[in-house]
């Protein structure tokens, strides 16, 4: 039976009351990962803080700037209460004036934080953790895997493997892609063309596969479609745990990038934000957050499992590329992304 008009207005009406209501039900919202970051990232943050407090917390999926961006279009109501960014993105939404600076009183648990990784912050944000950003391979059909990102590269170009490598929307391009080339091709983070050229190269072949979210390379992994692609540690040690033994894993010499992840509390955000970071900051839930996703804590106090511990990378042994010069020329290696491979 067709409804009337009228009727039908009002039910569509009272539906999308209801759904904005549901939308700002939630008594703190926090931003994540997608994937198996964000499942870890619920049961070891989420969970039992919903648990302890009894409050609800809202989880949004995204990428840093994006969420930046949204802060940015109502700084006096934000949509976001804590924001999950990279050390550079961090730096952008510090700079523009859209996160709080840290209060010790409020955050107790950062007395346990390496102090290298607290300093990435500048005292408006801390990490939770740190991954690299290696090599995830298939086993069975990469029986060498590459030792340098020059023999990944080169075997790539030569129809060797089929890869799938980050595009300029993936979370990690700017850092563990375009700087990481630029600073093994003779450039550095103020020349980057030596490594765009390399990227041109891979591009030329027609032996890779550009993707945007993280789930893409796992998918083309496990089905045949590509032989291996450049990837978080945490994620492809996951992947391998959950009945994909196929799945290893390396960093190529002279190493892979490192990304701790940042976290803000973001301005005009609730104050019930700063509970949360200092759970974010405990070695308790770090502890099951790091196991999780076998990333390399920011909390000294952190006991790994005997399986992750071998795994998780050593601050020396990654590649730290300065992430406030990656923060300040992200838009231009944008620009050139997009003229010289395209979106």
């Amino acid at each position: 039976m067709k409804l009337p008009h009228s009727f039908a207005a009002s039910a569509i009406t009272l539906a999308l009351g209801i759904s904005a209501a549901s939308a700002h039900a939630a008594d703190l919202t926090v931003t994540a990962y997608g994937g198996a970051w964000e499942q870890a990232y619920r049961r070891c943050f989420v969970q039992p803080f919903e648990k302890k407090t009894g409050k609800r917390v809202d989880v949004i999926l995204g990428s840093p700037m994006q969420w930046i961006n949204q802060i940015a279009a109502n700084p006096a109501k934000p949509p976001i209460d804590v924001m999950v960014g990279l050390v550079d993105s961090g730096e952008i939404a510090r700079e523009r004036g859209l996160v709080e600076k840290l209060n010790d009183s409020d955050l107790p648990n950062l007395k346990e934080l390496k102090p290298n990784m607290l300093g990435f912050g500048k005292g408006y944000g801390f990490p939770i953790a740190s991954g690299d950003f290696g090599l995830m391979y298939s086993k069975k059909a990469v029986a060498n895997p590459p030792k340098t990102w020059q023999e990944f590269v080169d075997g790539v170009v030569a129809g060797k493997w089929h890869a799938a490598v980050p595009g300029i929307a993936y979370v990690a391009t700017a850092q563990g892609f375009i700087g990481l080339f630029a600073t093994l091709y003779g450039g550095s983070l103020d020349n980057v063309q030596p490594g765009l050229d390399q990227i041109k190269r891979l591009k030329a072949s027609g032996n890779v596969t550009f993707y945007s979210e993280p789930n893409s390379p796992l998918v083309a992994l496990k089905s045949g479609d590509i032989d291996m692609a450049m990837y978080f540690d945490g994620r492809a040690w996951a992947e391998h745990d959950a009945s994909n033994p196929d799945i290893g894993y390396l960093n190529p010499k002279p190493g892979a990038v490192a990304f701790p992840t940042m976290v803000q509390k973001v301005k005009n955000g609730s104050p019930l934000a700063w509970q949360f970071m200092n759970d974010l900051a405990s070695a308790d839930r770090q502890s099951c957050f790091a196991n999780a996703m076998q990333y390399s804590a920011s909390n000294r106090n952190v006991k790994y499992s005997e399986q992750v511990k071998p795994r998780v990378p050593r601050d020396d042994d990654s590649m730290w590329l300065s992430f406030d010069t990656i923060s300040k020329k992200t838009p231009q290696w944008i620009e050139m992304w997009n003229k010289q491979i395209g979106r």
